[in-house]
């Protein structure tokens, strides 16, 4: 996208004469300086200090969330179907019906979250049947919305986690994988607000995945095709090493403003793969996104609307003494 703005260094960006040029001495003319900043617009450090508040519109990619919405929306609506079969529910009010789901389920749940049921949960059956009702409608609502996303998916991956630690693992899993691609797309950016760069903290959340899907192995009833969605440990265990495995690839694929060779071939193998897209193709993304190592220029990192050139300086001439 060419710029229409330039900074001098004080002050806002500047909107420069459609036929605006810089003469040897830095008075303004016409056309080279326009055409310089178009020329280096792409590989532009922003600073956002100099950014002109008002957002543009050109730089929105609405692909993405187009994609994205129809999961939001069916998660959205499993969400609220749920809240709304207990809010209606007399039963569920009183704890009933979560006491009766619990015995229910007394079999299946996992070994170690027996006791958590039997001293936890049911004694204040009431208390938890009105905060699981309340908060999946809030989850509901918050993923339909879009407001707060990253909260609402969050407390709606630990729902679900626990379900499935309680035995119910249809639909729960589902529902799980849908959160944790949601979360991706709103860390990455996507959606949402506060995008995340990958960092080592990255890393350690994959290496608490990977911990929490080993744990989960000895719990694991049955390696058959056939039993294997019903088997709640088998399920945590393949969602954990999945998160391991995006969260690691994220890092990966993350290719910083000043690279190594070999960093950017593995960084253009992991991006590769992640979006499914032939080297060639991946190596022209990266190209409009990141300048070379030696380059003192690097591209806007989150998408920014107006790029800021730094200030032309006028040429200098060699002195001769006279």
């Amino acid at each position: 996208m060419r710029s229409q703005y330039w900074h001098d260094g004080d002050g806002p960006p500047k909107r420069p004469s459609s036929l605006a040029r810089l003469d040897a001495f830095g008075n303004e003319t016409e056309g080279e300086a326009q055409l310089m900043i178009d020329t280096l617009d792409h590989e532009i450090r922003v600073r956002p200090a100099t950014l002109d508040p008002r957002p543009s519109r050109r730089r929105i990619d609405h692909r993405a969330g187009v994609v994205l919405l129809p999961l939001r929306l069916f998660l959205a609506a499993g969400w609220l179907r749920a809240a709304a079969e207990k809010l209606i529910d007399r039963q569920w009010w009183t704890g009933n019906k979560l006491r009766m789901f619990l015995t229910n389920q007394h079999d299946d749940a996992l070994a170690f979250f027996r006791p958590v049921m039997d001293h936890v949960i049911a004694p204040g059956a009431q208390t938890v049947a009105i905060i699981v009702a309340l908060t999946q409608l809030g989850c509901g609502l918050a993923i339909a919305f879009g407001k707060p996303l990253r909260l609402a998916l969050r407390w709606a991956v630990l729902l679900n986690v626990v379900f499935i630690m309680a035995g119910k693992v249809n639909p729960s899993a589902f529902y799980l994988v849908m959160e944790i691609v949601l979360l991706f797309a709103v860390a990455d950016g996507t959606m949402g607000v506060r995008p995340t760069s990958p960092s080592r903290k990255t890393v350690a959340l994959a290496a608490v995945s990977t911990g929490a899907a080993i744990v989960m192995v000895p719990y694991i009833r049955t390696i058959e095709p056939a039993k294997v969605i019903d088997d709640p440990a088998m399920m945590l265990v393949f969602l954990g090493v999945i998160v391991a495995v995006t969260l690691m690839a994220r890092r990966a694929a993350h290719r910083p403003d000043h690279v190594t060779y070999p960093q950017r071939l593995w960084t253009t193998w992991a991006a590769g793969w992640m979006h499914a897209k032939p080297h060639h193709r991946v190596i022209s993304d990266l190209e409009q996104w990141y300048a070379m190592p030696s380059s003192e220029f690097a591209p806007p990192r989150r998408g920014t609307a107006v790029a800021v050139a730094r200030p032309l300086s006028p040429p200098t001439y060699p002195t001769t003494a006279e």
